[in-house]
């Protein structure tokens, strides 16, 4: 039987243009090196590292916002890697839905809750009567606040309204990418219960992409850590004990430092 997710051997390259008083020319950097990783159906999977290690860019490339230059993303067996346009890639946004960092960016301010919450429903043709209620309910909204519009509700609330959009299609895999690092302490753990509730409620596989530890240590069942571009270690606690590469031992060090 297959993983639901499986990433195989993931190569990425970007280049940036240098320039100097007497010369410009372009550098090509690695910001994935083959990095391989599996994620089964209703399994819950963090990705840790520090803000440039190559996270996001695993994002965008399960998401197909980019390209890999290398290697291979199966999707229930189905190779995804090179899937183009709306034709293709229309069967696999309905079961791969994410939410992102920023919830005021990701939610039109002209719209209202209700057709926010129901836009991926009818981009697919489905039922919409009463689901935008149901889902405000699910992540924790009154159901009246259908008609309010994304700017009269806090970040944590929007926060919240991208969740119930990104699981109203009850998607087989959610991707969270640093989905709770704009949050304040108590909002942050309100949103991780949330998540942590609904992963066991619909069995949804999650992707969670952060650079703190201690929030994926919450939701996690198994952590990868990535160093430039690289999965340097995968485990299952995140424990002195259990860490052996150097990276992992210092970021599990400084998460304990500033519980002190």
């Amino acid at each position: 039987m297959c993983s639901l997710l499986e990433v195989k051997n993931i190569t990425k390259c970007f280049s940036k243009r240098l320039s100097g008083f007497f010369y410009k020319k372009k550098e090509t950097f690695a910001a994935l090196q083959d990095v391989s990783f599996s994620l089964d159906s209703g399994e819950s999977m963090g990705l840790i590292g520090e803000s440039g290690s190559g996270k996001t860019t695993v994002a965008n490339i399960l998401l197909r916002l980019i390209e890999a230059d290398q290697g291979q993303v199966l999707f229930n067996g189905e190779d995804i890697t090179r899937l183009h346009g709306y034709k293709q890639l229309y069967p696999i946004r309905r079961n791969i839905q994410a939410v992102f960092q920023n919830s005021g960016t990701s939610l039109d301010s002209h719209m209202t809750l209700e057709d926010i919450i129901t836009e991926p429903l009818r981009n697919y043709n489905l039922p919409t009567k009463r689901r935008a209620e149901e889902s405000l309910e699910l992540v924790g909204l009154p159901s009246d606040w259908a008609k309010r519009k994304p700017y009269q509700l806090s970040g944590g609330q929007r926060q919240r309204v991208s969740i119930a959009r990104a699981m109203v299609l009850k998607p087989s895999l959610l991707i969270l990418d640093e989905a709770t690092s704009n949050l304040d302490v108590i909002t942050s753990s309100q949103i991780l219960a949330l998540m942590r509730r609904l992963h066991e409620e619909n069995q949804t596989a999650i992707l969670f992409i952060s650079h703190d530890i201690s929030a994926v240590d919450k939701l996690c069942t198994k952590k990868a850590v990535m160093k430039d571009g690289r999965i340097v270690e995968t485990l299952r606690s995140l424990d002195l004990n259990e860490a052996s590469h150097p990276y992992t031992r210092k970021l599990i060090e400084s998460k304990m430092s500033v519980s002190l």
